[in-house]
């Protein structure tokens, strides 16, 4: 009765936390990330070298609110976005040159589950 009684009050204060200041539980680009009233960003460094011509990213998931923003930069400059809400699966490729790059992973409020991944390629035109 102890161990249920406190599974229920471990469970209402993750609860409360969510509700509070979100949640974000996940691990991309393995796992998907399920987010509760998320608000932040993820950065991740990509490095391109003279064989890729584009950087190609999977993002899928549904949010039942908020929105989901992938950013690419270089230098601080935004090479390209895509703003995404609801249920969504797309596969976005922004055309780079060698050089280090920031994709950034930037959620509003989120609420439901995405799954995302990047690599670096070389399309046939």
């Amino acid at each position: 009765m102890r161990t249920l009684l406190f599974l229920a009050l471990a469970a209402l204060g993750l609860y409360w936390y969510a509700e509070r200041y979100g949640l974000a539980v996940g691990y991309p680009p393995f796992l998907p990330v399920f987010y509760w009233k998320y608000t932040g960003e993820a950065e991740y460094p990509v490095r391109v070298t003279g064989l890729y011509d584009a950087l190609k990213v999977k993002v899928s998931g549904r949010l039942e609110e908020g929105r989901l923003r992938v950013v690419l930069l270089r230098d601080g400059r935004k090479v390209g976005e895509r703003t995404y809400g609801g249920a969504f699966q797309d596969e976005v490729r922004f055309g780079v040159s060698p050089g280090a790059y920031l994709l950034r992973f930037e959620l509003q409020g989120a609420k439901g589950q995405v799954r995302y991944d990047w690599v670096t390629t070389k399309f046939a035109p």
